[in-house]
C-alpha cells in the first residue's frame, strides 16, 4: 500500500495508494465530525490541499439520518470530500462510555459498506495504569478481532491498531502478530493520555517498540497526535500519519497551535505567525470573533500551522536535515528534550535504517547530536574496520578547519620531514585518521568552537580507547615548534607518507568492510585527480576503472570492475542483494531492482550503500546503490530496492 519515495533514516516520504487517489506521507488527517463542521472537508481540500481526512464511523452509525445518507451516497458523499477517507471504529467511545451498541465485526462491515478507504478495527483500549494482565488480555483480544476483521475487509484497506499499554514487550509482540496478518495500516493506540500529560519519553519508547516488531512496509498512524510540536519527532521515528481534532478542539477553547507549543488567545498581544489568518486579522479582531462564538479563524490558523509543519518535515527529509530539524524542535520544551535524549539507547536500532550519507551537512546543535546513529556508525566502524598504517610516531591534532589534511598541511609536511609519522585528529566524532577527513560525516560537519563538557568527555574517552591499542612507539599531541623540536631530538627516518594511497585504502575498509583494500588495490594503482580541487576522482587498477570517489561525501561509487573484484573474494552474502530469476535480465540491462524481486540481502547493508546484485546462483548481475536495508527489501512489495548503475552481460 505504501511506496517509498524518499527517506532519512526511519523517516520517509511515501505514496499511500487508496481507492480515492494517492496520499503523500507524512500525512495529516483532520478529524471530521459530521455533526459539527467548523471547516468543511471541501474547504480543507481547496485551501490546504488536504488529501485525506478521518471521521468516526461509530458517530455516523449512531444517527439514523447519517446512516441513511452514508449508505446511500457513501461516506465521501456524506462529507462532500473527493479525497481519501479513513474511518475510526469507536474504540475510544467504547472505552470512555462503556460498551457501544455495535459489535467488532459489524462496525468493520459498516465501514466497508459506506466506502471507507481505510477502515479501522474495534480494538481494545488499555489505560496507562492498567495491570499487565489486563493489558495482555487487551492485546490478545485486539489480535483476535484483527484476525476476524481481515477476512471481512474486501477491497477496503484495514487499519489494525497496535495496543500494549506501557508494556514495551507487549507493544512489540502485538506489532509482530499483526504483521503476520493481511493488514494495511497500523495505528499506535492508547497514547493520547501520554501526550496530554507531556510524557513524551514514554511515547518515544512505545513508538520504537512498535516499530521494532512491525513489518517496515506498513504505514504507521500515531493515533490522536494532532499537535505540530510532536510531528517532527514522531516522523523521525517512522510515523507516517497523524490525525488532528486539535485544530477544532483548541479553537473552541481559544487556544492557538504553534510548532513550539500552544498559546491562549487571551494572552496574545502580537500574533507571532505569518499564516493567512494572522496576516489578515489583528489579534483584537480574532478575540472579538471568539467572544461572539466564531472559532473558525482560530481553527483555520491551527490547520495552517499544522499543514505547514508537515511540509517543513517533508522538505527536511528531502534535504537530509531532519535530525537538525527535530533537535531544534525538541529544544522548545524540556519534556521533548528528555524524549530526544532517550534516542541514545536506541541508536543501534536506528543505525540499521541510517543512510550511508546525506545530501546536506551534519550540523551540531548540542551534545545530543553526538548520539545520532551516523556518529555511532562512524565510531563502530573505526574501531572494527579501520587498519592503521605502519608508522613509528602518531601525531594528534585538535579539531580544526575542514578538511583536516588541508588545514594541517604545513604541520604534516614539517613532521614528515623529520620522522615516519601518522596523523590523527581529536574530533568531536572521536579519533579521525587524517586519511578519513573527507569521508561523511567528518568533512561535511559544522561543529562550534566551544563544546559542552559531555561532548568533550566523550572525545577524551574515545581517544583513550584508541591510544590504549599501543599501535605506535610514540604518540604526541601537536604543540607547535615544541613538538617539532622533540621529534627532531628523538630522531627517526623521513616519512614516506602518501595521503592519497592511505585515503583510498582506509575509505575502502570503512565503506565495504575490513579487508576490502586488499581485494581492490592488489594490482598497479593509478589515481585520476581533479585539476581544480586536487581531490581523487577515479581509481584505476591494472588499467581498469574500479572506483570513483564522490566529491560530496568522500565515499566510493563502485564500478563494474571493482564489483567483480569484491564479488570474487568476498563470500556471500557480503555486499549482495539476491534477486529472483524473473528480475535478472532486466537488471543486466541496467534497470532498477524492485523490492518484490529481492530474495535476500546482506544484513549489514544500509540505505545508499554500494551493492552487488546477484542471482540465486551468486552470479554477478549488476552493481548499484541500495534504497532500503534488508528488512525493508524483504517486506516491501512495491517500490525500488536498488538503483542499478551498471548491468553486466552474462558471462562477461
Amino acid at each position: 500500500m505504501l511506496e517509498l519515495i524518499e527517506r532519512d533514516g526511519l523517516a520517509r516520504i511515501g505514496i499511500l495508494n487508496t481507492n480515492h487517489g494517492e496520499v503523500i506521507t507524512p500525512a495529516l488527517m483532520p478529524v471530521i465530525n459530521p455533526n459539527l463542521l467548523i471547516i468543511t472537508p471541501r474547504e480543507m481540500q481547496e485551501v490546504f490541499g488536504t488529501q485525506i481526512v478521518i471521521t468516526n464511523s461509530y458517530i455516523i452509525h449512531k444517527k439514523e439520518e447519517l446512516i441513511e445518507k452514508a449508505l446511500k451516497d457513501g461516506v465521501h458523499g456524506l462529507l462532500d470530500f473527493s479525497g481519501a477517507i479513513m474511518t475510526d471504529s469507536g474504540t475510544f467511545q467504547s472505552h470512555v462510555y462503556g460498551d457501544v451498541d455495535v459489535n467488532p465485526n459489524e462496525i468493520v462491515e459498516f465501514q466497508k459498506d459506506v466506502g471507507s478507504d481505510i477502515g479501522t478495527i474495534l480494538d481494545l483500549f488499555s489505560e496507562v495504569g492498567d495491570s499487565e494482565e489486563k493489558v495482555k488480555q487487551d492485546v490478545e483480544g485486539t489480535i483476535k478481532r484483527a484476525e476476524e476483521a481481515v477476512s471481512l475487509k474486501g477491497d477496503m484497506a484495514l487499519a489494525c491498531t497496535i495496543q500494549g499499554g506501557n508494556s514495551l514487550d507487549l507493544r512489540r509482540k502485538c506489532a509482530e502478530e499483526l504483521s503476520r496478518l493481511d493488514c494495511d495500516v497500523h495505528p499506535i493506540g492508547s497514547v493520547v493520555p501520554l501526550m496530554e500529560n507531556y510524557r513524551f519519553r514514554e511515547l518515544v519508547e512505545i513508538i520504537i517498540a512498535s516499530k521494532k516488531g512491525l513489518n517496515p512496509s506498513r504505514p504507521v498512524h500515531l493515533f490522536g497526535c494532532g499537535h505540530p510540536m510532536l510531528f517532527g519527532l514522531a516522523v523521525l521515528l517512522g510515523c507516517d500519519m497523524f490525525d488532528s481534532a486539535s485544530y477544532a478542539k483548541y479553537a473552541k477553547d481559544g487556544r492557538l497551535l504553534f510548532p513550539d507549543g500552544t498559546r491562549k488567545l487571551e494572552e496574545i498581544v502580537e500574533l507571532p505567525c505569518g499564516c493567512p489568518v494572522c496576516s489578515k486579522y489583528h489579534v483584537e479582531s480574532i478575540k472579538e470573533m471568539f467572544e461572539a462564538g466564531d472559532t473558525k479563524q482560530i481553527a483555520m490558523h491551527n490547520l495552517y500551522v499544522s499543514f505547514t509543519e508537515i511540509k517543513r518535515i517533508r522538505q527536511a527529509i528531502h534535504e537530509g536535515s531532519l535530525w537538525e530539524f527535530v533537535e531544534e524542535r525538541c529544544r522548545t520544551h524540556p519534556d521533548l528534550l528528555s524524549a530526544l535524549k532517550t534516542l541514545k539507547i536506541h541508536k543501534k536500532f536506528l543505525e540499521r535504517y541510517e543512510p550511508a550519507s546525506r545530501n546536506g551537512a551534519f550540523f551540531y546543535t548540542g551534545p545530543e547530536s553526538m548520539d545520532r546513529p551516523i556518529v555511532y556508525r562512524y565510531e563502530k566502524r573505526f574501531f572494527e574496520r579501520y587498519r592503521h598504517p605502519k608508522a613509528t610516531v602518531q601525531v594528534g591534532f585538535e579539531e580544526g578547519g575542514k578538511p583536516y589534511s588541508r588545514f594541517y598541511r604545513k604541520e604534516i609536511t614539517a613532521v614528515s620531514m623529520l620522522t615516519d609519522a601518522h596523523f590523527i585528529v581529536n574530533s568531536a566524532f572521536g579519533p579521525v585518521p587524517i586519511e578519513l577527513d573527507e569521508m561523511y560525516p567528518i568533512a561535511q560537519s559544522v561543529i562550534p568552537d566551544k563544546l559542552e563538557p559531555e561532548t568533550v568527555d566523550r572525545m577524551i574517552k574515545l581517544m583513550e580507547r584508541h591510544s590504549h591499542k599501543g599501535l605506535f612507539s610514540l604518540a604526541v599531541m601537536w604543540d607547535g615548534d615544541e613538538t617539532l623540536e622533540f621529534l627532531r631530538v628523538s630522531g627517526g627516518e623521513k616519512s614516506a607518507f602518501d595521503l592519497d594511497i592511505l585515503r583510498i585504502k582506509a575509505v575502502a575498509d570503512m565503506q565495504f568492510g575490513r579487508g576490502a583494500q586488499d581485494v581492490l588495490f592488489s594490482g598497479e594503482i593509478d589515481l585520476v585527480k581533479s585539476k581544480k580541487t586536487g581531490k581523487i576522482r577515479n581509481v584505476i587498477s591494472d588499467g581498469k576503472h574500479i572506483l570513483s570517489m564522490r566529491a560530496g561525501d568522500g565515499l566510493f561509487t563502485l564500478k563494474l570492475e571493482g564489483a567483480k573484484k569484491l564479488h570474487k573474494v568476498f563470500d556471500s552474502p557480503k555486499l549482495r542483494v539476491v534477486v529472483e530469476d524473473d528480475s535478472v535480465e532486466f537488471n543486466r540491462e541496467g534497470k532498477n531492482v524492485f523490492a518484490k524481486f529481492v530474495v535476500d540481502c546482506d544484513e549489514e547493508l544500509r540505505p545508499r550503500d554500494e551493492v552487488l546484485i546477484v542471482d540465486k546462483k551468486d552470479e554477478l548481475v549488476a552493481v548499484g546503490r541500495a534504497v532500503m536495508n534488508r528488512e525493508e527489501m524483504l517486506a516491501f512489495y512495491v517500490g525500488i530496492a536498488v538503483k542499478v548503475r551498471e548491468g553486466i552481460e552474462k558471462g562477461a
